[in-house]
């Protein structure tokens, strides 16, 4: 992918994410937090993920509990992806990536990740070459459901 040479401001960022976690769980937990690298820092990922303008990283905690993990996790999800529209709405792109080294403990620990936290994925974020338009499909799937 290729991005124009426009720096990703951190307050733009911090603006998305303000409205992006309204992704709400069971005890409206929050469980997650997000590690900026933007402009004059990217090099400390090149070797790891597709060069890009800027980089979000998603963590949320590990919780003891597996049915609040999965919870935790789905909302993190939604989170994502709450952010990934609202900064389509700006002319963000935003690709989602979960690389092999998000697994890797030594490797996270660089980037300031406890060890009772996980890597959700890494958002590589950046203003396109050109005016990114919303596609649609031709062949649109009928969708069936059934009320019990």
């Amino acid at each position: 992918m290729s991005y124009i040479d426009r720096p990703v401001s951190e307050n733009h960022i911090l603006e998305l994410l303000n409205v992006a976690v309204w992704a709400p769980n069971d005890g409206m937990r929050e469980p997650w937090r997000f590690i900026f690298i933007g402009s004059g820092n990217t090099d400390l990922l090149s070797e790891l993920q597709d060069q890009a303008p800027a980089y979000l990283i998603l963590v949320i905690k590990e919780d003891h509990d597996p049915h609040k993990r999965e919870e935790d996790y789905a909302a993190a999800s939604c989170l994502m992806q709450n952010f990934r529209l609202l900064a389509q709405d700006r002319m963000l792109q935003v690709r989602t990536t979960m690389n092999n080294w998000i697994y890797d403990r030594a490797c996270t620990r660089r980037f300031g990740v406890y060890d009772d936290e996980r890597i959700v994925a890494v958002l590589e974020l950046g203003y396109h070459e050109r005016s990114m338009e919303l596609e649609k499909a031709e062949n649109t799937p009928s969708l069936t459901f059934e009320l019990l």
